[in-house]
């Protein structure tokens, strides 16, 4: 029996796809790396994105020429055949005519797919150079202002900008500027059909200006809305649980559908205003053809033209008054695309791509931080305050402070996920501003409190999505003590989890999110209450694990809420109300503050080490 050919469903076939996409992806980003610092020399990377386009909008530009100036074979064709056919009843002639309409269109409507097809292009290409830096932006600014920008927006922006590139209303900026040709035209044939075809493109063009003005505080309200609305409703939908556990659904309804019912509101007023103007629309394109058909009538009869004329006139209106028609009834999806392009370009310059390309030393990460102040996005008051603090490279230190001490902000300053309000923080030398994500996937090894494991397999998330060898991401999972974990596992490595990595406890996220930390060894490790989900043998490990990176080396920050899981560290940093009480040895700060709660710093001052 032959082997039937189809699409690949095998495993294997799927498995060679993704890597060829990877490979491709790979090859994008490292081209953006190459020039990224010829694109940032030029300053706005949006504009620079559409310049690189240049090229193709301007061929599309040249095929959009040869497809309106081709338009003119239907009206010379039907003049000629009232004007010379039907009066010399000459078939050839007819025939050859025919032919040659037939030509002229068949070029139009191939020229009319090719323009399509380059401005499809186009928009792929300005995807394939935007789409890794609105990606990095997107972890930038949702890294520095929270959950006010922990969402891919600004990726949609793109989308709906590169849709509009690519669609029916892209077309409207090529066929505009041939307007006058077609206006020419008609004034050729006769100056009156010249001015009733001016005054129906002024008409359409105040109509233009006044629908957008009427629908764009309707538009722009129903798509504030519209964006709190899917927020929130992403955030029930992450934590149902608590929601159906303690009977939130009604209440958290009636929340939700104030803003929903905003957008239908608005968006019933904006197509209410639309759909008067689309009707105003249909009826003075009428009047106007009308008017064509009966001026025409009357110049005929004063033999001031022909009567062929009259019907050559009525399709040359129609073509001139298209574009302007499309922008009307299609003014807002314009509007919104060029508003799209504009948030891009806004987001762009607020996270300018990282350029710097310093190498460091192999084991050479001290941190230093100067007079370092920092609030957070939205906040009043600041949560670390004029922090002084020298961590030399290889030491291993211990955060402790109660709730709300500034613990958390700490460590995202010493990972390079947040940067200072004031004051200067370096590490390795380098401002956290500066770094790189190369110089970072090699570098650093963090464990936040929430550990965010992303779709995909246990191997991957371990192995950070790099192309790691089996033996690295099993000295990763070996040092976390999820080892045997993961192989008790039915898929092992190969186990899928979801976004968050729901499908598996608080512990095992724990652990693995662990493991990631420690995936290459690197040379400054971050964790953010590493043990609040570890067992006895789990803590056991993750002592033995830092050891091993100590002793190799590494800058290691342990932050804990109690003072038990850090026994093992060099040095201690006790936090209170985002300031620095306590720095010293271990055993000094444990003399002064009691092991069971660090809550009592807060409630007395302590005494200076």
């Amino acid at each position: 029996m032959s082997q039937v050919d189809g699409p690949a469903t095998t495993p294997e076939d799927v498995r060679e796809a993704q890597e060829r996409a990877a490979q491709e992806a790979a090859h994008v980003i490292a081209l953006d790396s190459a020039q990224r610092a010829t694109e940032l020399a030029k300053g706005d990377e949006f504009a620079s994105a559409l310049r690189q386009c240049k090229r193709l909008i301007w061929t599309a530009a040249m095929f959009s020429g040869g497809v309106n100036i081709l338009f003119l074979a239907s009206p010379i064709y039907l003049t000629e055949v009232y004007n010379r056919v039907i009066p010399s009843g000459s078939i050839p002639t007819l025939v050859s005519l025919s032919i040659g309409l037939v030509l002229a269109l068949g070029t139009m409507a191939i020229f009319d797919a090719v323009r399509g097809r380059i401005l499809i292009r186009a928009a792929a290409r300005l995807d394939r150079i935007l789409a890794h830096r609105v990606f990095q932006a997107i972890i930038e600014l949702s890294a520095t202002n929270g959950a006010v920008a922990r969402n891919a927006n600004m990726l949609r922006d793109l989308d709906q900008f590169r849709s509009a590139l690519a669609g029916q209303g892209a077309q409207f900026f090529f066929d505009v500027p041939w307007m006058p040709l077609f206006l020419i035209v008609l004034f050729l044939i006769n100056p009156m059909l010249g001015m009733v075809g001016l005054a129906g493109a002024v008409t359409l063009l105040v109509m233009a200006i006044v629908n957008n003005r009427l629908t764009r505080d309707s538009g722009e309200v129903a798509q504030a809305a519209a964006t709190r609305s899917y927020r929130f409703t992403d955030a029930v939908a992450r934590y149902a649980g608590p929601v159906r556990a303690m009977g939130m659904e009604d209440a958290l309804a009636i929340h939700w559908h104030i803003d929903r019912e905003t957008m239908m509101r608005r968006q019933a007023e904006g197509s209410d205003r639309g759909a008067d103007m689309g009707s105003s629309i249909k009826f003075l394109r009428l009047v106007l053809q009308s008017a064509m058909i009966g001026i025409g009538g009357y110049l005929v009869i004063e033999n001031a033209m022909l009567p062929a004329s009259i019907f050559a006139a009525n399709v040359l209106l129609g073509r001139a008054l298209a574009p302007l028609e499309v922008a009307v009834t299609g003014w807002r999806t314009i509007g919104s695309a060029v508003s799209a392009g504009k948030r891009v370009q806004k987001s762009l310059s607020q996270a300018p791509a990282r350029d710097t390309k310093v190498e460091l030393p192999k084991r050479d990460v001290a941190i230093h931080l100067e007079k370092v102040s920092f609030t957070p996005p939205g906040a009043r008051q600041p949560a670390l305050r004029g922090i002084d603090l020298d961590i030399a490279a290889g030491e291993v230190i211990g955060v402790v402070g109660p709730s709300g001490a500034g613990k958390t902000c700490l460590a995202r300053m010493l990972v390079a996920v947040s940067s200072p309000s004031q004051g200067l923080c370096t590490i390795g030398g380098i401002e956290g501003r500066h770094w790189t994500p190369e110089n970072l996937a090699k570098t650093v090894g963090y464990l936040p409190q929430t550990v965010g494991l992303f779709p995909g397999t246990i191997r991957q998330n371990i192995a950070r999505f790099t192309k790691a060898s089996d033996e690295e991401v099993v000295e990763a999972a070996s040092r976390a003590n999820v080892h045997d974990m993961i192989m008790a596992l039915p898929d092992g490595y190969e186990t899928q989890i979801d976004e968050g990595g729901s499908s598996l406890s608080g512990g095992q996220r724990q652990r693995i999110g662990l493991a990631r930390a420690m995936f290459g060894s690197p040379r400054l490790l971050v964790l953010d209450e590493p043990n609040a989900h570890l067992d006895a043998d789990g803590e056991e490990a993750l002592a033995a694990a830092l050891s091993t990176l100590k002793s190799e080396g590494s800058t290691i920050v342990l932050i804990a809420h109690r003072l038990n899981p850090i026994a093992h560290v060099d040095r201690v940093l006790v936090m209170c109300k985002g300031e620095l009480q306590l720095d010293g040895p271990r055993a000094r700060v444990f003399r002064k503050v009691k092991t069971e709660l660090v809550r009592s710093i807060a409630r007395e001052p302590v005494e200076a080490v």
